[in-house]
């Protein structure tokens, strides 16, 4: 596969497991449009200058597994209070995915995309 140039060496990192499943992300366009998958380190690169030992999580989309912890991600930020809830089924050609939760997103995961994919037109809106 062939990963944006962006990202940096060793990444998406070894541990990472081939994209399969279901996950949920919350986006702005119903249908969603690649624009909603733009990764926070494109949305904030100087962001990175002080945490070098972050950017290939970074340069992953953040997707959940479970359908509960989008709900309560969209309550609890206003920044995400206007967007849709998408779900998507991924597979091994849309890239890679490894587990990365939180203490209170249990389910994230990061989600390399490579280049060349359209990983949008997997996912379709599921709720306002």
């Amino acid at each position: 596969m062939e990963w944006p140039d962006f990202y940096p060496e060793n990444c998406p990192p070894e541990e990472g497991e081939p994209a399969s499943g279901i996950v949920y992300r919350l986006v702005r366009n119903d249908p969603p449009q690649t624009i909603d998958f733009t990764t926070y380190y494109e949305e904030n690169p100087k962001f990175f200058e002080g945490n070098p030992h972050l950017i290939c999580k970074g340069c992953g989309v953040s997707v959940y597994r479970d359908p509960k912890d989008i709900t309560r991600l969209k309550k609890r930020y206003k920044k995400f209070k206007n967007r849709h809830i998408a779900e998507g089924e991924l597979n091994p050609a849309l890239g890679v995915i490894l587990h990365t939760p939180s203490p209170r997103i249990i389910s994230h995961h990061t989600w390399w995309v490579p280049v060349g994919t359209k990983h949008w037109v997997v996912f379709k809106v599921i709720s306002e």
